[in-house]
C-alpha cells in the first residue's frame, strides 16, 4: 500500500522552525525540484509541483530567505493543474549562493550538486531536516499488502554523486541505504522496516511511524496465525496417515483372520480404531479407558504382526 500521500502530509506538518535547519531543508527541495534555466547571465530558477499546499508551504519559506519577488502560479485544469514556484535573476542567484548550490560568481557559472553541503553538515538535526527535504520532494514510501510484499521507502535523485553523499551520510545513522540505477534516475531504498522507522523519525513522520508499526503487528498476527495453522495442518496430516496405516495393517489382519486369534484387549483396540477412525490418540484412548502409552503399544502390535506376516522382519 502506498503511503507517500501521509508522509508528505506528516513532513507539511513538521516543517523546519530553526534558521540553519529551515536552509538545509530548503537545499534538499531545490535539490530536488527545482530546475536552473541560463541565458547568458540572466538566470530563472523554476520549483514545479503537483500539491498546492507544498507549493504554498516552499513559497511562504522561500520568501523568508529573499529579498525580492518570488512568483507563484499555476497551469491547467481539474485533475491536471500544476504548480510553478519562480525565482529570477539576482534574486534566484542570490537564494541558491545561500543554499550552496549551482550559482554565478561574477562572470563564472560554479556548478555544486550539493554532495559537499551534505557532507559539511556535522548537527544531527541539520541533516535531519535535509533528508526532510528529500523526503518530501522525491521519497515514496510503501507497506505491504495483498499486491506489494514488501516496507520500502526510496527517494529517487538525477545526480549520482549526490545519490552516494546521501547514501555514506545516511550510514552514519546506522540507515544501510541501497542504490539502484534506472535510465533517468539513482534510486536510495531500504527495505528494512526498522531503517524505515528511523528515517521516519528523522522526518517526523509520527503518523506514519504509527501506521507502519501497526501494519507490523498484523503481519506479526498473521504469521503466529499461519505457523499455527500450519502446524495444526502438519498434526492433522500426521494424524490422518497414521489412522489410515493402522486402518490397511487391521483389514489386512482381519482379511487373512489373523486378528481372530489375537487377545481381547487388541481386538478391541482394533475394532475402536476402525469405528473412531477421525478421532486422536488421546480421545481414543480415552475412550478405551488406557493410557495414550498403552494405546501406542496395541497399536504398533498391529502394525508388527502385518510385517511379519508378509515376511518383512
Amino acid at each position: 500500500m502506498d503511503y507517500t500521500l501521509e508522509l508528505r502530509e506528516d513532513i507539511l506538518k513538521t516543517i523546519p522552525a530553526k534558521g540553519k535547519c529551515k536552509l538545509a531543508f530548503l537545499c534538499a527541495v531545490t535539490k530536488c525540484r527545482a530546475g536552473i534555466d541560463i541565458y547568458r547571465k540572466s538566470i530563472t530558477l523554476t520549483y514545479e509541483f503537483e500539491d498546492k499546499p507544498e507549493a504554498l508551504a516552499i513559497v511562504e519559506l522561500i520568501k523568508e530567505q529573499v529579498e525580492g519577488d518570488v512568483f507563484f502560479t499555476q497551469k491547467g485544469t481539474g485533475q491536471n493543474i500544476k504548480y510553478a514556484v519562480q525565482l529570477k535573476d539576482s534574486v534566484a542567484n542570490a537564494f541558491l549562493a545561500l543554499l550552496k548550490l549551482s550559482r554565478f560568481e561574477g562572470e563564472e557559472f560554479i556548478v555544486d550538486d550539493g554532495s559537499e553541503y551534505i557532507s559539511s553538515i556535522t548537527q544531527s538535526e541539520e541533516f535531519f531536516a535535509f533528508f526532510k527535504g528529500l523526503a518530501l520532494s522525491q521519497g515514496q514510501l510503501r507497506f505491504p499488502d495483498g499486491e506489494y510484499s514488501n516496507y520500502c521507502l526510496q527517494i529517487k535523485t538525477s545526480d549520482g554523486h549526490f545519490a552516494e553523499a546521501v547514501r555514506e551520510k545516511m550510514a552514519e545513522y546506522d540507515v544501510d541505504l541501497k542504490i539502484s540505477v534506472t535510465k533517468t534516475n539513482y534510486i536510495l531504498q531500504s527495505r528494512n522496516s526498522k531503517e524505515i522507522e528511523d528515517m521516519l523519525a528523522m522526518c517526523g513522520a509520527t503518523n506514519c511511524i504509527f501506521k507502519l508499526n501497526n501494519v507490523i503487528a498484523e503481519r506479526e498476527q498473521s504469521n503466529e496465525f499461519n505457523r499455527q495453522s500450519n502446524l495444526y495442518m502438519a498434526n492433522l496430516a500426521r494424524a490422518v496417515s497414521g489412522a489410515s496405516k493402522y486402518k490397511n495393517a487391521i483389514e489386512f489382519l482381519s482379511e487373512k483372520g489373523i486378528l481372530q486369534q489375537q487377545d481381547r484387549k487388541l481386538r478391541d483396540v482394533a475394532k475402536a480404531r476402525i469405528e473412531y477412525e477421525d478421532d486422536s490418540m488421546r480421545e481414543l484412548a480415552e475412550k478405551l479407558s488406557m493410557s495414550k502409552t498403552s494405546l501406542a503399544r496395541y497399536l504398533n502390535r498391529l502394525l508388527e504382526l502385518e510385517e511379519e506376516y508378509n515376511g518383512r522382519k
